[in-house]
């Protein structure tokens, strides 16, 4: 062998080992790199929503996880896009949380943000001295237009619940078991539910807290549906807010009473109904019943969900309260929820006007206009003509110009004012003598220009009202154990920048005593527990605003009203001015915060025709709701709108007329046109079928019909009849009138309660004619 073959032969075996040493050198390596992977000081793991579940449109909190190996840190969450859409990261608000996490431990914390970023495709990076250690991308699944329903217990799904809901609202329903111990601790995260249902397994595993929870939730506007009766008897979790105290289990025809197609007999849990309205009764025995809870709903069941199939056509609808609609449920929760969506700020407009800051009528401004054209122009002139001074026009006429601008500059707000400046507009919404929901809107104005730094009160969830595109940088939004805040970079100079923040508060008070309806007047005594002096202040009941004037904070006041006299005819403006003055045609509109901020609490009462008194009252204390930082004076303005239904009492064994405007009938059936006011109904052209439940004719209250009359016949274009329930036919109804009383019941009332009437145009079509509505006379019961 050459020595030119020897030494190619020694290059080939001293690269194979080479290559040899270096693959066996890697093989020893990867796994290392993995077990170092797998052991990293410090990871997150986030999930938004209620176990992954969230709401389009809707602020979404985040559950954050963070695992350290390593020492104790503080550290930053920061949520962000993804470098997927790098264009849009200076487009949104920046979500951040100072934590603290300990050595060797777990730390689990929550964050909201809003569900657009989310669905957008974000992650979670938490940063440490600045520098990142950890990251994780944050992925659910996203509920467009429809609703959340969650099941805290197993045995509910098992039944037809999911698939009615699925064939009821075409796919638009994300149904999910989700145990008790992943409930979120804050009722407005939770608020992304629509409705949870529980039976005795989940009610077994509720904590005290967790009861609360619920009970805050239901109050804020959702559907607490109770399977199987669960936590319903005397002294259990439910019993409070449930329709029905449980007594016992009974026997029962399994159709129903025609609810179902079904042979045989099936079990269920029953007991006296204490609040609401009985939805299906079967011989006497109570099955399903309801009641509003704030402005939410409570649903009793008596059977166990699991035991019903898809197929039970005619009893889903009354559990989710489809009796108006086939595709929706609860108007008024609908409407709850839609006032805390995202980009739905209904007080924004209002909060940029700033009637503290009065500018000059334009009309005097046009007359100091025309007055300085006169003076400086041809005054000037002629004055210094008379004086033979008519070269001194060349200095006067700047001079006069350069006086005229500086007092007008400095008489200007902007020169007046030299700190901070702003308006909060808060809605409170009391629920009882332990919560109020509060929503409200601020608007910030800074003469000087520079970062607006902005705290909100603990547990508000809180973001910007508007999208503000700065120079460079976005709003940062920052959580912490104490408050919220929200910080505005690069303000310009006398820019305005909005926030917004919803909170469940706990420390507002709220209206005491009761009123009693007797010999036609509207009695009793209120007395105001709150720290907010109220003013101009109104209770509406049906469609009449009775005026209270002032009630300060510890004050009260006496209520002696008649209710001989209604109004003839109301539509939902109408309504709204029973409450804040009408707006005067060619004039400004001075009372735009208050009208806004008044229909941001009338949306869910004109869905809602309810028979409770409403009291509305007006304050311009702070809730400390905005704060500004760092600014030792602030001219802070605060108009605060406060709402609370106040307890209405009928006394045992009484007679009672109500007021026509005081119930509120509902549509059995409908042909041609009609609308719906908070006074009754307008038909234009065709018919109306109505039915008044006389066992239960106003669902709050434990009261029995005694009497139903017909006044005499005024609009002879609408021809009215009555039901025979005996003889299975239409009445006609006496153009003088009827009256019918217990006697007659017999005849005119289902065995259920129904009575029905109808109403059809014969003349006038087309033009409005108001429905005309029996006068009911009740009676409180003792006991059911």
């Amino acid at each position: 062998m050459s020595l030119v073959a020897k030494r190619q032969m020694s290059s080939i075996m001293i690269m194979g080992l080479l290559l040899s040493w270096t693959g066996l050198l890697v093989s020893l390596l990867q796994p290392a790199a993995a077990a170092a992977g797998e052991q990293a000081p410090v990871r997150i793991a986030v999930q938004p929503g209620l176990s992954g579940i969230y709401k389009l449109g809707l602020p979404v909190g985040l559950t954050v996880t963070v695992a350290n190996r390593g020492k104790a840190f503080n550290g930053l969450l920061v949520v962000e896009p993804t470098d997927k859409y790098p264009e849009q990261t200076k487009q949104y608000t920046r979500y951040q949380k100072t934590i603290k996490v300990p050595a060797g431990g777990l730390l689990t914390t929550t964050l909201v943000v809003p569900s657009e970023l989310i669905n957008e495709e974000a992650r979670l990076v938490l940063l440490v001295d600045g520098k990142p250690v950890a990251a994780g991308l944050i992925q659910g699944t996203a509920v467009n237009g429809g609703f959340i329903a969650l099941s805290l217990g197993e045995k509910p799904l098992q039944g037809g619940l999911s698939a009615w809901l699925d064939q009821t609202f075409g796919g638009q329903t994300a149904i999910k078991y989700m145990p008790p111990d992943y409930l979120p601790q804050d009722p407005l995260e939770l608020s992304l539910a629509d409705i949870i249902i529980v039976d005795d397994v989940a009610t077994a595993r509720l904590s005290d807290r967790q009861v609360g929870l619920l009970k805050d939730w239901v109050a804020l506007g959702g559907m607490l549906l109770i399977s199987g009766g669960a936590g319903t008897y005397p002294g259990g979790p439910l019993a409070e807010i449930s329709p029905v105290t449980a007594a016992g289990r009974q026997v029962v025809a399994a159709d129903l009473g025609g609810l179902r197609i079904v042979k045989g007999s099936m079990e269920v849990i029953t007991g006296s109904l204490t609040q609401g309205e009985v939805l299906a009764r079967v011989n006497g025995v109570i099955v399903v019943a309801a009641r509003d809870y704030g402005k939410g709903r409570v649903v009793y069941s008596g059977i166990p969900l699991e035991n019903l199939t898809s197929e039970s056509a005619a009893f889903w609808p009354l559990v989710f309260g489809q009796l108006s609609g086939p595709n929706s449920l609860d108007a008024k929760m609908q409407t709850a929820r839609e006032k805390r969506m995202y980009n739905n700020d209904m007080l924004g407009h209002a909060a940029t006007y700033l009637p503290q800051f009065k500018m000059p009528p334009v009309p005097r401004v046009a007359v100091a206009w025309g007055a300085y054209i006169v003076v400086i122009g041809p005054g000037l002139y002629l004055l210094l003509k008379r004086y033979d001074r008519r070269d001194w026009l060349w200095w006067l006429i700047p001079a006069g110009a350069v006086v005229s601008t500086l007092v007008v500059y400095f008489m200007s707000p902007a020169q007046r004012v030299h700190v901070p400046i702003s308006q909060t507009l808060a809605v409170i919404e009391i629920m009882d003598g332990n919560k109020a929901e509060v929503n409200a809107t601020a608007a910030f104005v800074t003469p000087s220009g520079g970062t607006l730094n902005i705290e909100s009160v603990p547990g508000a969830v809180l973001w910007p009202s508007s999208t503000y595109f700065a120079r460079q940088k976005q709003p940062i939004i920052q959580y912490s154990e104490a408050a919220p805040r929200i910080s505005f970079p690069d303000v310009e100079y006398w820019s305005l920048r909005q926030a917004r923040a919803t909170a469940l508060k706990k420390d507002i008070g709220s209206l005491s005593g009761s009123l009693i309806i007797e010999n036609g007047y509207l009695k009793g005594k209120i007395t105001n527990r709150t720290s907010l002096n109220l003013r101009d202040c109104r209770i509406l009941l049906g469609g009449r605003a009775i005026e209270i004037d002032r009630l300060p904070a510890g004050g009260s006041v006496e209520v002696n009203h008649s209710l001989a006299k209604g109004p003839g005819g109301l539509g939902p403006n109408e309504f709204r001015d029973l409450l804040v003055p009408p707006a005067v045609p060619g004039r400004s509109d001075i009372y735009i915060r208050e009208r806004q901020m008044v229909d941001m609490v009338l949306g869910p009462r004109l869905q809602d025709y309810g028979s409770e008194p409403v009291f509305y009252g007006w304050s311009e204390d702070s809730l400390g709701m905005f704060k500004i930082l760092g600014q030792e004076k602030a001219y802070n303005y605060n108009l605060v709108l406060v709402t609370q239904e106040l307890p209405l009492q009928f006394p045992a064994d009484k007679a009672i007329t109500l007021p026509n405007d005081m119930y509120f009938p509902r549509v059995v059936e409908s042909s041609g046109a009609f609308s719906q006011t908070p006074l009754g109904y307008t038909l234009y052209e065709g018919k109306l079928i109505l039915e008044i439940n006389l066992q239960r004719p106003l669902p709050k209250h434990d009261l029995k019909a005694v009497a139903l009359e017909f006044l005499p016949r005024e609009n002879q274009n609408l021809a009215r009849q009555i039901y025979d329930w005996q003889e299975n036919k239409w009445q006609d109804i006496p153009e003088a009138g009827d009256r019918i009383d217990l006697a007659e019941f017999k005849r005119f009332v289902a065995p259920t309660g129904e009575c029905r009437f109808k109403l059809e145009k014969i003349a006038g079509f087309g033009k409005p004619d108001r429905a005309e509505l029996p006068v009911l006379t009740v009676e409180g019961v003792r006991s059911r």
